[in-house]
């Protein structure tokens, strides 16, 4: 006859089966943030695979047309010089789209027509144009029927041709010396220009020419600052880059009354194009460092910015950079002296 005591206990305590759980919820805990680290580096690196694929469509432009795109054709010219011209504001990505399998869209697209007025270009979404780490803005019904693009093209310090630093850079030594105050900082997109790869006298390894910008856009950084903005909301903060139609609002674009609006509705100055969430051409000014302001580079990357260089690497730039470095990378020349008479970037 068997002892009670010796039959196997075939059930747990309360206080085992919460200590399991609990060892568990311990593993777990420690297991996730690894888990979002690699789903992370997954990202970052589809990215960059998406940066490369950008610049290999670039360099096969450019051994095409012997040059880079402009960041944008804004306006047609009128009859006698009359302004302001027609509308067009076709971006550089538009002009790109036949090295990127996206031919026949290319060719459904009438050139001598506003971008803005043709829809199958205008709403065209690309999942070679998104960052897979940011998902805020996707979609052109978000955004007032414009596609949407993270990558965005270098013009350099400033939105203006001739990007000078302005004197105060230099009298009150704001941040850290450049090597000469007198150069010029403009980046291979400068506005209204286009560059060849011989206009780079610093060396296509030495000159970033794309970069991120995530759809809501930074803020909160003061200009010549590096990562001290934060992410935009979603809604009226928002500042996003539009894709093929060129919507810039200040500057050259913006500022002489020479262009007309996006839709042809007037003449194009520095406001806005249609409400909130706002959109801005596919370019990025170098006056702001990486997660500083919307007019700068930005990402969803934690701490940095994926960035194209113009010899096609792709690299990695903390976003605690100084901000002298961050012009410099930007600018194509940066030791070449002005003549008198250029203007400075007030």
């Amino acid at each position: 006859m068997n002892h009670p005591k010796s039959r196997c206990r075939n059930a747990f305590t309360l206080v085992e089966l919460l200590t399991v759980i609990a060892i568990i919820g311990i593993l777990v805990g420690l297991l996730m943030p690894a888990v979002q680290y690699a789903r992370e580096a997954s990202r970052r690196t589809s990215c960059s695979n998406k940066l490369k694929q950008l610049g290999l469509a670039l360099q096969q432009y450019h051994d095409t047309y012997n040059t880079f795109p402009p960041s944008a054709i804004w306006g047609v010219p009128q009859p006698n010089g009359a302004l302001p011209q027609g509308p067009y504001h076709h971006t550089w990505i538009r002009m790109i789209l036949p090295y990127m399998e996206e031919r026949a869209l290319s060719q459904k697209v009438d050139n001598r027509k506003p971008a803005w007025d043709q829809r199958i270009l205008r709403e065209h979404k690309m999942e070679a144009l998104l960052c897979p780490s940011d998902g805020m803005y996707d979609h052109p019904s978000q955004t007032h029927g414009l596609a949407v693009t993270n990558y965005v093209a270098s013009e350099g310090y400033h939105w203006w041709p001739r990007a000078v630093l302005p004197r105060s850079f230099w009298v009150n030594n704001i941040h850290i010396d450049m090597p000469d105050p007198t150069a010029d900082y403009s980046g291979v997109f400068t506005i209204t220009h286009t560059t060849r790869l011989s206009d780079i006298k610093d060396g296509a390894s030495n000159t970033i020419m794309l970069s991120e910008a995530n759809s809501t856009g930074f803020m909160g950084g003061p200009i010549w600052t590096s990562g001290r903005g934060l992410r935009r909301e979603l809604g009226s903060q928002a500042v996003f880059r539009s894709a093929f139609v060129a919507t810039g609002i200040y500057g050259e674009c913006c500022e002489r009354n020479i262009y007309s609006e996006v839709d042809g509705s007037g003449v194009k100055t520095a406001t806005w194009f249609r409400t909130a969430p706002h959109s801005f051409t596919p370019t990025y000014l170098a006056a702001w460092g990486p997660n500083s302001e919307w007019p700068g580079a930005s990402s969803l990357h934690p701490g940095l910015v994926q960035c194209l260089r113009a010899d096609g690497g792709v690299m990695e730039i903390q976003d605690s950079i100084s901000i002298a470095n961050w012009i410099l990378w930007n600018g194509k020349w940066d030791r070449k002296q002005l003549n008198a008479g250029y203007a400075t970037v007030p």
